[in-house]
């Protein structure tokens, strides 16, 4: 891996992309709002902080999760793109590394957008502090997402699996964990089931940065580390996997 083959990576997918970057930032927000004013408007008043890292979280795991499983899986499987970036000296973390990238440069606006609408929508105050570090957050929270999406798109060989399976995933992962609401509402049993989830820690960071809790972002961004560690190693595998059976 060099870091010059991983930049050049990032910027052939930006400018691949580049059309499409208002779309995908529009669709990024359009429906988390639509969906933020619904909650405000039926929703509980002493959940609305939740709403807030709900609304956050979901939006930073689930496009992200399904964006890149998607778009990994019809680079390796369903076109010719991925070997024809091999074939010219980028190897697999670069090509890896250089999708990463280009995707904090686009999350970015979209993350800082959505944080400052959801806090005016909601009425809620918050420091430049709290969004500060809740911006970072949601950055981890989208990379973290994306390291599961890539073990999924390049651990699978078929990639209309992969299609049907990314879209099933994220539901019952947004579902059964705390996301819109505290742990405490959960019974016993999803109780115990919320905390083998990777969304429930995404929401614990969340929940951390935007209150300014260490005891939350910390126990977050530990499950998060542990999810994206397990995600390398599915990745490493399958790319040995690869080259060993093509």
């Amino acid at each position: 891996m060099r870091l010059s083959n991983t930049i050049t990576m990032a910027k052939y997918l930006v400018l691949s992309s580049r059309n499409w970057i208002y779309v995908s930032i529009g669709f990024t927000l359009i429906f988390p709002i639509l969906w933020l004013t619904l909650l405000k408007i039926v929703g509980n008043p002493q959940y609305f902080s939740y709403f807030i890292v709900g609304t956050v979280v979901n939006t930073s795991f689930l496009i992200p999760f399904i964006g890149t499983s998607q778009d990994i899986a019809y680079l390796r499987r369903g076109s010719t793109i991925y070997s024809l970036l091999f074939s010219n000296g980028a190897d697999h973390w670069d090509i890896a590394l250089g999708y990463f990238i280009q995707l904090v440069l686009y999350d970015i606006p979209s993350v800082v957008s959505l944080l400052v609408l959801s806090v005016v929508i909601m009425s809620m105050h918050y420091g430049l502090a709290q969004l500060l570090v809740a911006t970072m957050t949601a950055l981890i929270i989208a990379l973290s997402s994306a390291l599961l999406g890539y073990a999924l798109g390049i651990g699978i060989k078929n990639y209309r699996v992969v299609n049907q399976v990314s879209q099933i995933i994220p539901w019952p992962l947004l579902l059964l964990a705390p996301v819109y609401y505290p742990i405490a509402v959960l019974p016993g049993l999803l109780k115990y089931v919320s905390l083998a989830l990777p969304t429930t820690y995404m929401a614990f960071a969340m929940n951390g940065a935007l209150n300014l809790s260490i005891t939350y972002l910390v126990k977050g961004l530990l499950g998060i580390l542990l999810y994206s560690l397990a995600s390398v190693l599915i990745v490493r595998y399958a790319i040995v996997r690869g080259e060993v059976n093509g």
